[in-house]
Order: structure tokens, then C-alpha cells, then sequence
């Protein structure tokens, strides 16, 4: 039977003690016992945070593979692809939340400036010390008693905890490439725009129309906060893409090619060589 491109889970494909609370939390193994479907790969369309407080294995977050222990935390945003390999005994908490709910009330762009969920120089994995670790436990069991309560408002008590936890995972996690800086307030808008929109549209015009700005101001505000051009955020985005359907879908090249919108198989394959190094081809048969 052909493969098929990893599912894209939603939050409301997960059986959640209370959806009043507008976020998901589990223990890992409740979570692994009522969705056993998460052990396969798959992506999600809303952001994640994960601790393990024991266990083993490993955590594949597009082709990055990560080792699981004791202390491991792991960031994930939406789209991206990941899989597990885990001992039995692996447990810790799981939460998943959307971005709307994060920017509940109309507060500033915060969430893109966490060094886990922004685009330059993002954090996917972290092993916390003991003292951070059970700081960071106790706050995961804190927000797990109040989802068990019936309160109007459940939901800005649980944003209040989701800003403690990851405010004080983002003082605790150091990087020496990271820079706490501010980012243009146009980058979020792009980012979104360029994952509704890469398969249809590679140019940088239209994404500039979409933001009411011109093609020059846009590239100049990605090419100071990112060092990137807005050409470079569309080619990742299409890239990411295309690697996740050449390992883990069966259509064949040509199909990838007209999935995403280019407008002959050699075309896509002289763009996926230049990008990568590698032939569509020779990437799948490397993995």
C-alpha cells in the first residue's frame, strides 16, 4: 500500500479532561495510552512543549534526531514532522497549544521571540539540570490540578501558567548562538502568509501585497532580524516540504512536483539539488 504524507494532527483529534481550558496536558503515558496513534510520524498545526522525567530513546523532529532522557524538553511548531522511539517506562507532560490562544487578549507578538517557536536559530531540544527539571515538573503539575477545575476562567488561568512555564524555560536554556532581539513586527504576519500560502505562491511580491508593504522593505526588515531574504524564508518552507513527502509519502517525484506548484519535474529537481546537494532522488534513497 502506497505511504501517505505524515497526518497533520489538530488539537481537537485529542481526547482533552477539559476543553474549557483551551490547551492540552497530559502525563506522556496517558497521553501514549489514549493516542496511540502519536507513536507513528505525524505532524501538528498548533505548537508543542514536552518534558520527559525518566525513560529513554530517541525523538526525530525532521530528519534532527534527539536523545531522550531524564530532563529532555522539546519545542515543536506547527508543521513540522516528528516520530518517537521510546522504552516503556518513558513518561513526563505534554502540552499543546494554538497560537490564537497564546495571543489571547490581543498581547504583543511575544510567543515568536521564545527562542523555541521564532525562525532564527530556534531551539527544538533542551536538557534541563535537576533543580530547573523539578521547577519545571511542578509547574506542568500545577497546570494539570487546575485543568481538572470548572471556572469561567480556567482559560486565563491556564495562559498564566503556559507564560510562567515558558518564560522560565526561556531564562534557563541557554545558547551561544542565540540573541534575545526583537523581531520585525511584520516577520510573524510572513512567517503565517508563507505557510498558508509556499505551495501556491513563491514569489516574494505577493507576500509583500499581502502585508500592505513593498518587496524591498520586506526583504530588508527579514534580511536584518533573520539575515535571511524573503526568497530564503519561501525556498525552507518549500524545502521542508518536499523532504517530508520524498521520505515519508510514495508519490514519486513528479507528483511532489506538481504538489508544489512548479511547473515541470526537471525544474523542481534542479531547485531541490541546488538547495540540498542532493537529487530528489538520491534524498530518498539516503533515508
Amino acid at each position: 500500500m502506497p505511504k501517505q504524507a505524515p497526518t497533520v494532527l489538530k488539537i481537537s483529534n485529542f481526547k482533552r479532561n477539559n476543553p474549557k481550558a483551551e490547551v492540552y496536558i497530559r502525563t506522556f503515558q496517558e497521553h501514549k495510552a489514549d493516542h496511540p496513534f502519536v507513536m507513528s510520524a505525524h505532524a501538528h498545526d498548533f505548537y508543542l512543549v514536552m518534558l520527559f522525567t525518566k525513560g529513554s530513546g530517541s525523538h526525530t523532529i525532521d530528519f534532527n534526531e534527539y536523545k531522550i532522557s531524564r530532563g529532555a524538553m522539546f519545542f515543536m511548531s506547527p508543521s513540522e514532522v516528528h516520530s518517537w522511539k521510546l522504552s516503556d517506562d518513558a513518561d513526563g507532560y505534554i502540552l499543546f497549544f494554538n497560537s490564537s490562544f497564546h495571543l489571547m487578549e490581543a498581547l504583543s507578538r511575544q510567543l515568536f521571540n521564545l527562542p523555541f517557536f521564532r525562525t532564527k536559530n530556534k531551539i527544538s531540544y533542551a536538557l534541563l539540570n535537576e533543580k530547573d527539571l523539578k521547577q519545571t515538573s511542578n509547574i506542568f503539575k500545577s497546570m494539570l490540578t487546575e485543568n481538572s477545575f470548572d471556572s469561567k476562567y480556567l482559560p486565563f488561568i491556564m495562559r498564566s501558567y503556559m507564560d510562567v512555564l515558558l518564560y522560565k524555560l526561556a531564562s534557563v536554556i541557554k545558547a551561544d548562538a542565540l540573541k534575545q532581539e526583537t523581531m520585525g513586527s511584520v516577520l510573524p504576519e510572513l512567517e503565517t502568509l508563507i505557510g498558508l500560502y509556499y505551495k501556491e505562491h513563491h514569489s516574494v511580491l505577493f507576500y509583500a501585497e499581502k502585508l500592505h508593504t513593498t518587496s524591498q522593505q520586506l526583504n530588508a526588515t527579514a534580511k536584518n532580524y533573520l539575515d535571511k531574504t524573503v526568497q530564503d524564508l519561501i525556498h525552507e518552507r518549500v524545502m521542508a516540504e518536499a523532504r517530508r513527502l520524498l521520505v515519508y509519502s510514495s508519490l514519486t517525484v513528479s507528483e511532489i512536483a506538481y504538489e508544489l506548484n512548479f511547473k515541470d519535474n526537471s525544474y523542481f529537481n534542479r531547485f531541490f539539488k541546488k538547495e540540498e546537494g542532493l537529487t530528489p532522488d538520491q534524498f530518498r534513497k539516503k533515508f
